[in-house]
């Protein structure tokens, strides 16, 4: 019993600290716009994104806002600026007082100590106090969706093949070590040991593959449960193009992805299936066929506020938006997620802005954005009726 209290207490020591990896954050991407002389005011979005989160350590975990005791950046910076480190501003009209951030005291106490530790721990490190820390945070960083793919159960089983490759035992990256995630080219080296292992080049036909039973089993013969009633006996192949028989290979495999943060090829995420999308849907204002409404959901899969996201696009492109957290006669939100409503045709601005592609648009609100989406997750959908925006 004892053992198993000392193991759980590791365990719960090994979890990171998200309010640590936020209040670190903080005060590091405060002195780098104080180092750049960043003109301020700035939307708490734009900073929130741009710099605050590109202020986190890429060899460390990741900041999950979720996990911290604030669970949004708005309180966090309401009590940073009651303790006296920052100072924040209120939007146009008055309706969110904390929508900038408007000054950084620069002789307040904590982000005095902090920056003397902190310059403390670059030079211990080796590194150049004096320009380690700008370095880290100015780096721009964008996210990229690459496509995964892992064996299915009875096909390794079948084929008998070696688990630790199936598994991604020897995969160039920690992430994904043991997880059974393969690149495209991991996937292709199965089959071809396979082939090499059972002696399966054909000796007659340059180029082709001999095929075995479980290869037929595996990649050519239908299934009971996918056999149509009326469905004659087929006739399988013998021997293929080694290239016919490495796409068929491909097709066959489960397909997943990774999330990476680029450059440095850092893997954020790991998922079965294809990747998350954010949806931008625009529809005809009720009752009115001249004015529009553009929708906006899953963006928190990437990492995005919905309440700082709704903020900056309502001040980028002087634009009114909401934040819904149950939409009526709209598909159900997860927990913790929320669906933005803005007026206007805004599928062009938004996808510019969340992908920060600005000459993507011709609205000067999409520039100097903090957003880095992959352009293939965004999915836009166009109600009926409602007419395509003119390309560029």
């Amino acid at each position: 019993q004892s053992d198993q209290n000392d193991v759980a207490k590791e365990d719960e020591d090994s979890e990171p600290d998200h309010d640590d990896i936020l209040t670190n954050a903080f005060y590091a991407s405060l002195l780098y716009l104080l180092s750049s002389k960043t003109s301020l005011p700035m939307p708490v979005s734009t900073y929130y994104a741009k710099h605050l989160l590109a202020a986190v350590p890429t060899t460390g975990p990741r900041l999950d806002m979720k996990q911290t005791s604030y669970k949004k950046i708005g309180p966090f910076l309401k009590e940073m600026q009651s303790d006296g480190v920052i100072k924040l501003g209120a939007s146009k009209d008055g309706k969110d007082r904390f929508a900038f951030l408007v000054e950084i005291v620069k002789n307040n106490p904590d982000l005095i100590r902090f920056k003397r530790e902190w310059k403390k721990e670059i030079a211990a490190s080796g590194g150049d106090a004096s320009t380690a820390g700008v370095a880290t945070v100015t780096q721009k960083t964008k996210l990229a969706v690459v496509d995964l793919f892992i064996v299915p159960r009875h096909i390794s089983d079948g084929l008998e093949l070696d688990r630790d490759a199936v598994m991604a035992a020897n995969a160039k990256t920690d992430e994904r070590k043991g997880t059974g995630f393969l690149t495209k080219t991991e996937c292709r080296a199965l089959i071809e040991t396979y082939i090499e292992k059972e002696n399966l080049v054909d000796p007659k036909g340059k180029g082709r593959v001999l095929v075995n039973g479980p290869i037929c089993d595996a990649l050519y013969r239908v299934s009971k449960k996918n056999k149509q009633p009326d469905q004659k006996t087929a006739e399988y192949p013998t021997s293929v193009k080694r290239k016919e028989l490495i796409e068929k290979w491909i097709g066959r495999m489960d397909k997943g992805h990774a999330l990476v943060q680029m450059p440095g090829s850092k893997i954020l995420n790991l998922g079965r299936g294809g990747p998350k999308p954010v949806d931008i849907e625009v529809e005809f204002r009720q009752g009115n066929r001249r004015k529009f409404l553009t929708r906006l959901r899953g963006m928190e899969e990437y990492g995005v506020e919905g309440e700082a996201l709704c903020r900056d696009v309502a001040h980028r492109f002087a634009c009114s938006g909401s934040v819904e957290t149950d939409p009526v006669g709209r598909p159900a939100l997860r927990k913790g997620r929320v669906e933005l409503v803005f007026q206007g045709h805004l599928s062009e601005e938004l996808a510019a802005l969340l992908t920060g592609d600005e000459a993507s648009t011709g609205h000067g609100g999409a520039k100097g954005s903090g957003y880095s989406l992959p352009k293939s997750v965004i999915n836009v959908v166009l109600r009926k009726g409602v007419p395509a925006r003119k390309k560029r």
